[in-house]
C-alpha cells in the first residue's frame, strides 16, 4: 500500500460526509493527473474550502499536492513495465512534465520574485550535483542583464553565504528534491540575517519550499534514477524568471 492510500485508511473517519464524497470522487476518476478543482465542484457541488479541508485531513497542504501523490502513486504502480523507454514515451514524459509545470506557475509569485532580484544588492545562485549547471546557466543569464551574482556550488563557497550576505540580498537555491539538509540549514542561517531565499523545487512536500521566502514549484515524474533524474523543469522555471525579469528593465525590452 503506498503513502497516499495509507494516509486515507489512516484519516478517512476523521472526514465529513462531503469531504469523503470528495475523497471517493478523485478514488474514482480515471485520469487524476489532469483532474481540476472545477470538476468536483461542478460533480458534487461542494466549495473550494471543502476540497481543501479534505486534502488537510489527509496530510497534504493543497490539491495539487494531493494529486501528486496519486500520480506518484500510479507510476510506482507501472514497475512490471520495461526500464527502456521508447522515444515516444521520452516525449510524452518531457511533454507532461513541461504542461504541469507550467501549470502550477503563479504569475505574482513571479513578479514578486522578479522585484525582489532587481531590488537586491547582490544574488547569489545555489546548487549542488546536478542542479549546480542550472544555477550556474541562470547566474550567466543575470551578469547579461547587468545584475549583480555569483553561482555557488561546492560546500565550502555555499557555507560562507550566511557570513557575508545581508538583508539587502538574495539566494536563489536549485534542488528538484528540496531536501539537501546541508543546504536547508544554510539557508535559515542566512535567512536569521534576512536575507531573502528563493527556492525552485519539486512541488512535492519539502523543507526547502517551506523555509523559502518565495517559491516557484515544478513536477517531475516519478523515476528509479534518483541519482541521473533530470533537471529539466528546473531550467524551464530559471528561463520563465529571466524573460519576465527582461519585461521588467525597459533598456532589454
Amino acid at each position: 500500500m503506498t503513502d497516499i492510500y495509507k494516509d486515507i485508511n489512516a484519516n478517512y473517519e476523521k472526514l465529513s460526509e462531503a469531504e469523503q464524497e470528495v475523497i471517493d470522487f478523485i478514488l474514482k476518476f480515471e485520469d487524476v493527473g489532469n483532474l481540476k478543482l472545477k470538476d468536483i465542484k461542478d460533480k458534487l457541488y461542494v466549495s473550494n474550502a471543502t476540497i481543501i479541508r479534505a486534502c488537510k485531513k489527509l496530510n497534504y497542504a493543497t490539491f495539487n499536492e494531493l494529486k501528486y501523490a496519486f500520480v506518484r502513486s500510479a507510476k510506482e504502480k507501472k514497475s512490471d513495465y520495461p526500464i527502456e523507454a521508447d522515444f515516444l514515451q521520452i516525449l510524452d514524459g518531457i511533454k507532461k512534465d513541461t504542461l504541469t509545470t507550467l501549470e502550477l506557475v503563479d504569475e505574482d509569485e513571479i513578479d514578486l520574485i522578479c522585484d525582489c532580484l532587481l531590488q537586491s544588492r547582490r544574488i547569489f545562485c545555489v546548487g549542488t550535483g546536478s542542479s549546480s549547471q542550472v544555477a550556474s546557466e541562470f547566474n550567466r543569464k543575470l551578469k547579461l542583464i547587468d545584475l549583480w551574482t555569483n553561482d555557488y556550488s561546492d560546500k565550502f563557497s555555499i557555507e560562507r553565504i550566511p557570513q557575508i550576505s545581508t538583508a539587502q540580498d538574495v539566494v536563489v537555491v536549485f534542488s528538484l528534491s528540496g531536501e539537501v539538509s546541508e543546504i536547508n540549514e544554510i539557508m535559515i542561517r542566512a535567512k536569521s540575517n534576512g536575507t531573502k531565499v528563493i527556492a525552485v523545487t519539486n512541488m512535492s512536500t519539502n523543507q526547502l519550499k517551506s523555509l523559502s521566502t518565495y517559491s516557484l514549484l515544478t513536477y517531475s515524474s516519478p523515476s528509479n534514477r534518483k541519482k541521473l533524474r533530470s533537471r529539466l523543469m528546473l531550467y524551464v522555471m530559471s528561463t520563465l524568471i529571466y524573460e519576465k525579469l527582461i519585461t521588467k528593465i525597459p533598456s532589454f525590452e
